[in-house]
């Protein structure tokens, strides 16, 4: 059995466990997004929602529906820019984004008090995503490697949240543009599997020296964590977004 299968089968009983969270059944989806069953087809089809069929039916990945509702689809604002989005996340983990002007920090200390559920669409441009299964030997080396920085529900337990970090879950890395070169090029990495266990969040190469200040953590900060999880769509992780928001907001005082 190969691994990409394992991960298959491994899908498949979990997503027969009741309450699992992270996928929706295709007539779940087409109610959250308000259209019609045919229309959620298309959308898979076309590249544009995820899925996955580890039996007969086919399930949508309920982050990627979150992401069409509140980033696809936005209201009022555009996302703020890959420098600003990451200065936001410092403020809230208390750090000082150092590659800001006077005038931006105090721009940046306003955007914080925006309400929490505009940021997926605002935090939107702080990195793009990319998805990959890897082979466990290859993951482990790589998460050895400075400039690797380990984001998702892993970062979120790693700062307190209360969830649970199942030894199969899919990782979220953050790394440099230079960095994610160099991994589609290596083996023991398939990209555009239908059972994925890494998503890359590539930090724009526009940011510059930028790039390796946010890489550099081998965790990310806690409101990175937080905007992470909040990208998943399921309650418990947005609950645990909240709790790790309002540590660090205690953390500011």
């Amino acid at each position: 059995m190969t691994y990409e299968v394992l991960c298959k089968s491994t899908l498949l009983r979990e997503v027969m466990m009741e309450g699992l969270p992270g996928w929706l059944s295709v007539r779940e989806a087409a109610s959250r997004l308000e259209v019609a069953p045919e229309h959620v087809y298309e959308l898979i089809a076309a590249g544009r929602l995820e899925a996955a069929r580890p039996g007969r039916e086919l399930l949508v990945r309920s982050d990627s529906v979150w992401h069409r509702i509140h980033v696809i689809q936005p209201q009022a604002g555009r996302p703020w820019s890959p420098r600003m989005a990451w200065a936001v996340m410092w403020h809230m983990s208390d750090l000082r984004p150092t590659w800001l002007s006077s005038s931006e920090q105090v721009r940046a200390r306003r955007y914080v008090r925006r309400p929490l559920e505009q940021w997926p669409r605002l935090l939107s441009a702080r990195a793009q995503k990319h998805e990959a299964l890897m082979l466990p030997a290859a993951l482990k080396k790589l998460l050895n490697r400075k400039g690797v920085c380990v984001g998702g529900l892993e970062a979120g337990v790693a700062h307190g949240a209360q969830l649970v970090s199942e030894e199969n879950h899919r990782r979220e890395l953050y790394v440099s543009p230079k960095i994610f070169a160099e991994l589609r090029e290596a083996r023991g990495i398939r990209w555009n599997s239908e059972a994925p266990n890494v998503t890359f969040r590539v930090v724009p190469d526009q940011l510059g020296p930028i790039v390796d200040q946010v890489t550099l953590p081998d965790i990310a900060p806690p409101a990175v964590a937080a905007a992470d999880l909040l990208e998943t769509g399921d309650e418990r992780s947005i609950q645990a977004a909240e709790e790790l928001l309002k540590r660090a907001a205690i953390l500011r005082r």
